[in-house]
């Protein structure tokens, strides 16, 4: 008993050493056990086919990108968009409601009609002899020229022409048959040079240019038969007609010189 009340701290000692060492023993024999364990189970889990996701719809995304690409640009100057460009109001007619600068002006004047103007050359036969010749044989024609600038001028004109004479708009350069009742004539025109032939009792035709009825329905302006070269006043304003086309008539303003070409109002 004296041994054991002297020496029991070593004797407790000895026992721990002795439990831990158990237990040290013990540890790699418990873990090969788990791991045994742990692959039983895996082994006999079945991994189940996971479905793969649908490709991603980009297409928003992409029609956004292309849209970057070319960014809408703000202006501010066009009708409708005053908040930097105040605009003035006036007055339809003496007592009529107030408008805005975008419906008067050349913004509120139309294209209703164009009509083409020609040259016609009717060629009516021989007309007489002087001397009893066949180059004295004189031939009748009428000359009509819509496109002429005064009004006299655009009526139809007879005119009595010998071989290799003139008028204002042809030469006489032939005859096709007998001097003296040809079925045909050959006339130069005096303007392009070109040579063109004229049936007996037959017109040639050719357009030379355009005529065009205008509206301003702001002061309830008509302006009809307008040719190239006329003027028009329009919002206080002059403008000159610098081109009429089958579909558009181009004005340009006296003042600046910007040009404006409006086109032909479209009929129901």
């Amino acid at each position: 008993m004296e041994i054991l009340r002297k020496h029991y701290e070593k004797i407790i000692l000895s026992v721990v050493l002795l439990g831990l060492a158990a237990a040290a023993a013990f540890l790699p024999l418990k873990v090969a056990s788990v791991r045994r364990d742990l692959d039983t189970v895996t082994q006999g889990f079945v991994r189940r086919a996971v479905k793969p996701l649908p490709p991603l719809d980009l297409s928003t995304n992409m029609a956004v990108l292309e849209r970057l690409k070319n960014p809408p640009k703000a202006t501010f100057a066009n009708p409708g968009h005053n908040v930097f460009n105040p605009i003035q109001w006036r007055r339809k007619g003496s007592d009529g409601p107030l408008i805005p600068q975008e419906q008067f002006g050349l913004s509120s004047l139309v294209v209703t009609n164009i009509v083409p103007l020609h040259l016609k050359i009717e060629f009516r036969g021989p007309k007489e002899r002087l001397r009893g010749t066949d180059e004295d044989v004189r031939y009748d024609f009428v000359i009509t020229r819509e496109y002429a600038t005064n009004a006299p001028a655009q009526k139809p004109a007879p005119r009595v022409v010998s071989l290799g004479g003139k008028t204002e708009v042809f030469i006489l350069k032939g005859v096709d048959g007998p001097p003296e009742n040809p079925e045909a004539v050959v006339l130069e025109l005096m303007d392009t040079k070109k040579t063109v032939k004229v049936p007996k009792d037959g017109v040639f035709s050719e357009v030379m240019g355009y005529a065009a009825d205008l509206k301003y329905e702001v002061e309830n302006k008509v302006f009809s038969k307008q040719r190239q070269g006329a003027k028009l006043t329009i919002g206080g304003n002059t403008y000159n007609i610098v081109a009429i086309a089958p579909d558009a008539v181009t004005l340009e303003d006296a003042q600046t010189k910007k040009r404006t070409t409006i086109p032909l109002k479209a009929t129901s």
